[in-house]
């Protein structure tokens, strides 16, 4: 259960992966269980024995999953996905917050979601600082005066006052405590761009930032005397920039200087697992809402581009039908018409994606699914999952559709539309898309919409027929 540091283990794996855990990191003294109340009824992990060892499986939450203070998980997407961070500040997808810290990586331009991160954090380190106390230096001041104090400067008086006649004059110097440092000027600074960001006007103001307002406020007071560095000067303090270590009794400075560093430099946060730029709460995604979520906005997003005549809905809302039907006429078994239990309940139809026209009329129907389909297989393409296929062919004939579209994570082997075949009078096609790379994501999802479109007859085009 490699790689292990002092009495810390680290624990790697993919989404839905298993791992074996040691007795020695999960059960205390006295026999107790030690686990992380935090993920306590969070499907996040998921629980076994087999042969008396304790199993974990995770689940399509990926990030780091702190158990105990013996034992982290970190949990991959099991699918390659190039920009992890963008598919999060598309969708606005939440993320689940956990109090155990990890490293990140700073990356791009911060946006407002970065902003929103960064500005709860940034409340909470200084909230830590101001506990622990300020960093403070000592300057050396000098003054000349009717009144010394500290220690006279014999020669500098002899020569400016007493040589002149002036007897009750001096030159003096003493050192003077000061919180004028760059690692507060650096803070202060971060405040105040994240005090900026939130007084922005907005449609949509957010719940709590009138809070965060008053907050930041209140912390900024406590830099008062710090002064405004307007060139950003204490960037090139080699303490505020890492290069060399904060003093052991200031250590806890680290992390709010981090932070503070990529929020005046306006740097962006990325959610991949490796990163050391800034330390940051845990941060958990769930993968299968995210894709499905991602999918939809970016057709949303295609079909007001490309002006469709068609809307792209959420089959689990708006785009949603009932099931079942009830015919005029009944069944009729052994001389009795049978009745129906759709009559009080019919049931919802609800594809994860519905493209139809004003009318009504659903044009295409679509089940997005993050699964690895394939990803242990010997052969390249492989078919997709059965369950998953029954699902949407039963869709597309409650939507009065000839075929039905399935979506994946491209994995390996072919990319884009596949054609995987008939069910009857319904032609089944699956879509592979690549998000593997972060460059090649936009031509992705291009390719994807115009499939969209043919398939749905949105653009002139005839959609595939089966030969």
């Amino acid at each position: 259960m490699a790689p292990q540091t002092d009495q810390l283990t680290v624990v790697e794996c993919a989404e839905y992966d298993h791992i074996d855990v040691d007795p020695d990191l999960w059960v205390g003294d006295g026999h107790q269980t030690v686990f992380n109340s935090e993920i306590d009824n969070r499907d996040v992990l998921r629980a076994s024995f087999q042969k008396g060892q304790l199993r974990l499986q995770a689940t399509s939450y990926v990030g780091v999953i702190p158990i105990n203070d013996r034992l982290v998980v970190r949990v991959k997407p099991r699918v390659p996905i190039g920009n992890l961070t963008r598919m999060v500040i598309d969708t606005g997808h939440s993320v689940m917050a956990l109090s155990a810290f990890r490293d990140y990586s700073g990356r791009g331009t911060a946006d407002d979601w970065a902003m929103r991160v960064y500005t709860d954090a940034l409340i909470e380190y200084v909230d830590e600082v101001l506990d622990a106390g300020m960093i403070r230096e000592y300057r050396d001041m000098t003054a000349e005066g009717h009144y010394p104090h500290g220690r006279i400067n014999m020669t500098q008086t002899v020569q400016r006052h007493a040589a002149r006649g002036i007897p009750n004059r001096a030159s003096f110097s003493w050192f003077e405590r000061t919180i004028d440092t760059p690692e507060n000027r650096c803070i202060k600074a971060a405040m105040e761009i994240v005090h900026t960001h939130l007084k922005q006007q907005r449609d949509h103001p957010r719940k709590g930032d009138r809070t965060r307002l008053a907050k930041l406020s209140g912390l900024l007071m406590a830099f008062d005397a710090v002064p405004y560095d307007e060139y950003h000067l204490f960037l090139a303090d080699p303490q505020v920039a890492g290069l060399n270590p904060l003093p052991d009794s200031r250590s806890y400075y680290r992390r709010v200087l981090d932070l503070s560093v990529l929020i005046v430099r306006g740097v962006g946060l990325a959610l991949e697992l490796d990163g050391d730029d800034v330390q940051l709460g845990s941060m958990l995604i769930d993968t299968n809402q995210l894709f499905e979520s991602f999918v939809r906005v970016s057709l949303v997003r295609a079909a007001a581009a490309r002006s469709w005549l068609a809307s792209v809905l959420d089959g689990n809302t708006e785009g949603r039908v009932d099931f079942y039907d009830v015919p005029d006429e009944l069944p009729h078994v052994r001389g009795s018409a049978l009745e129906a239990l759709a009559t009080t309940d019919a049931g919802k139809a609800q594809p994860d994606i519905v493209v139809a026209r004003p009318d009504g009329k659903a044009l295409l129907i679509a089940e997005v699914k993050n699964t690895a389909h394939g990803q242990r297989s010997h052969t390249i393409d492989t078919l997709p999952e059965r369950g998953e296929v029954e699902q949407a062919v039963t869709y597309a004939l409650r939507y009065d559709l000839p075929f039905a579209l399935l979506i994946h994570p491209w994995i390996r082997g072919k990319k884009g539309l596949v054609y995987v075949g008939r069910v009857r009078t319904i032609d089944v096609y699956d879509y592979r898309l690549d998000l593997s790379l972060d460059e090649t994501m936009d031509a992705s999802l291009e390719d994807m919409a115009e499939v969209v479109a043919y398939l749905a007859r949105l653009e002139g085009s005839d959609a595939p027929i089966s030969g």
